[in-house]
């Protein structure tokens, strides 16, 4: 390119790959601390933008808001991860280098070290910067860029997931019941009504004709033959009862518990008014 670009600019730009697949937005700015021109940048990629990567400036090309980087994505998101929130040290932009291949050479001359000048894009590209002795890269960090950044990021939307609980039944054995019989020994009384003959002495004077007269005194004798009821016991076996093992269904209510995660999206830099609406 033969135009310089405004360094604020890339916080607008969207960060391609060297086969031109898309990355995400530019995150952040890093900046050399003697020349001020920008050295590395972090750019957001994967699922929804959620994860970044550092990536080299050398070799990039910026058009039409368009970051054309040098690396594959591959590459880019197997990236060492560094804090950036903090400045990059000379080891972090040794361990970058060595991971993209490349030495620690002049980047491509293509942008402008901001300068102060009125209105709100030069306002949007103020850097702060801040860094060690030991250090040659500083963070160009500016929170209304950043909004601004964000808010045109793909569609300006999150998709919101969370676990549901799915409840199942299965049968199971819990258990087995059995019929068995055995013998027990009781003892039965029964009151049983018995009779008997026994003897008992009548005397009944004599009338009429059983009257003998000059009958001989003798020696004489009478028997009667008694007879009484015995009780006789036997046993027989009698079926009484069928015995049989019935199952019938018993509804209950058990109660499970179980720990959900789920996502919660909060918002940064938007206003919410007594109504609880979003604005910005």
């Amino acid at each position: 390119m033969s135009t310089k670009k405004d360094i604020a600019e890339l916080f607008d730009a969207t960060a391609y790959d060297s086969k031109g697949d898309k990355l995400g937005s530019v995150k952040e700015i890093f900046l050399d601390d003697n020349s001020g021109k920008p050295t590395f940048v972090e750019v957001n990629h994967g699922l929804f933008g959620l994860s970044s990567s550092l990536v080299p400036l050398r070799g990039a090309t910026f058009e039409n808001g368009e970051l054309r980087l040098a690396f594959a994505k591959d590459l880019i998101k197997d990236a060492p991860d560094f804090d950036s929130d903090s400045s990059l040290t000379t080891a972090n932009q040794d361990e970058l280098n060595q991971h993209y291949g490349v030495g620690a050479a002049e980047y491509q001359d293509i942008y402008e070290a901001p300068a102060p000048r009125g209105g709100a894009r030069e306002e949007a590209a103020r850097t702060d910067v801040a860094g060690a002795a030991n250090t040659t890269d500083t963070k160009a960090t500016q929170d209304a860029a950043r909004t601004e950044k964000k808010a045109a990021a793909d569609d300006g939307s999150l998709v919101r997931s969370e676990e549901e609980l799915n409840v199942s039944k299965e049968n199971v054995q819990t258990g087995e019941a059995r019929l068995r019989k055995f013998v027990v020994t009781e003892t039965e009384t029964v009151d049983v009504p018995v009779s008997r003959e026994e003897v008992r002495v009548v005397r009944t004077p004599l009338t009429g004709d059983e009257q003998v007269d000059g009958q001989a005194l003798t020696d004489d004798e009478a028997s009667v033959i008694l007879h009484e009821e015995r009780v006789n016991v036997s046993k027989d076996t009698v079926a009484k009862e069928k015995v049989a093992l019935q199952k019938e269904q018993v509804t209950g209510t058990q109660r499970v518990s179980e720990e959900l995660k789920k996502e919660r999206i909060e918002t940064d830099g938007v206003a919410t008014d007594a109504e609880g609406d979003s604005r910005k």
